[in-house]
């Protein structure tokens, strides 16, 4: 899957799971909603909690969104396959001090989730009110696994 494939892939998905690691190296992974805005995922959560504090310790992510289109049974087991899309994203991950930039991004966010629907826009009050991360993409890579072609 080419990079701008898996960008496009990034941009339709919702939801992806964050991998961190503590002060000591152990791994930790969190779902989240996102949005893929701008070259960099973005994410909103509270002003604390293990995410962050792993995020403090060390700030190199990997973040990963996939999709299962369909299950392919044959007679066999060994016959069975999924079908399905994946990207991994490997970056550093920053927390948004800008009121500004972070009411920007909160409601990009908005607007996606709202599909289509109407919304009012986040005031700086309730920006302020949440932590929104920004991860600096390094690399992505991405995985298809489609049906053979007839």
């Amino acid at each position: 899957m080419s990079s701008s494939d898996a960008e496009l892939f990034l941009c339709d998905q919702t939801a992806g799971h964050l991998a961190t690691c503590d002060a000591s190296g152990q791994p930790y992974v969190t779902p989240l909603n996102y949005i893929y805005y701008q070259g960099r995922i973005y994410f909103h959560c509270a002003h604390e909690g293990r995410k962050l504090d792993n995020l403090a310790a060390n700030d190199r992510v990997c973040f990963e969104v996939s999709r299962v289109d369909k299950m392919v049974f044959g007679q066999e087991s060994c016959g069975c396959s999924t079908r399905y899309t994946s990207v991994l994203v490997f970056g550093r991950a920053r927390i948004v001090e800008d009121i500004e930039r972070k009411k920007q991004v909160l409601d990009a966010m908005v607007e996606k989730f709202a599909f289509g629907r109407a919304f009012s826009p986040i005031t700086l009050r309730a920006a302020g009110k949440c932590a929104v991360v920004e991860i600096a993409v390094e690399s992505i890579h991405g995985k298809k696994n489609v049906d053979p072609q007839k």
